[in-house]
């Protein structure tokens, strides 16, 4: 398990469950400038002195943080196992972190895999642990060829992997 998190990291989870920079500051007891700025990257020792309590609570809620390039949800065990050995499959927590990780909303997003943007909405208003239905099969394929060809990976439904460049949080 990974240490510290990232600015990238910390971003995606936050928003995951659906958390404001003013709920992440109260629990660190911090401003909600500090953690604008983390995430920004505009911070000397913010992940340092943090990383052990954000992982913490993160973890309460199901998320863990496996590299310094990946987020993971662990699932509770339910009928999804079944499919995951379906590699055409996507959650709702990979596309709501994939969009997170790469900073695109969710009308650009629409706009780059010819979707109309209440569907990206309705897909991501679904709980975590729920595959997107096999009646938006054409839509999850748009995306995975999307999100691959920006370098985030999906090992498995619950699981996000992103390549190193993309966590440039300096130049976001």
């Amino acid at each position: 398990m990974n240490k510290y998190i990232t600015c990238t990291q910390l971003r995606a989870a936050r928003n995951i469950l659906n958390l404001g920079v003013r709920d992440i500051g109260l629990l660190l007891k911090v401003s909600k400038d500090t953690i604008n700025k983390a995430e920004l990257g505009k911070t000397r020792d913010f992940f340092h002195k943090n990383s052990a309590g954000l992982i913490d609570f993160f973890e309460r809620y199901n998320i863990t943080f496996p590299t310094e390039y990946s987020i993971r949800y662990q699932a509770p065990k339910t009928d999804t196992q079944i499919s995951l050995q379906n590699k055409n499959v996507l959650s709702r927590f990979q596309l709501k972190t994939a969009r997170l990780v790469l900073s695109i909303n969710q009308s650009d997003l629409a706009k780059a895999v010819s979707v109309a943007k209440r569907v990206i909405t309705r897909l991501e208003k679904l709980p975590n642990d729920v595959l997107i239905n096999p009646r938006d099969q054409d839509v999850v394929l748009k995306l995975k060829i999307f999100f691959e060809q920006h370098n985030i990976e999906f090992p498995d439904p619950f699981y996000v992997f992103f390549k190193k460049y993309v966590d440039s949080c300096a130049s976001r």
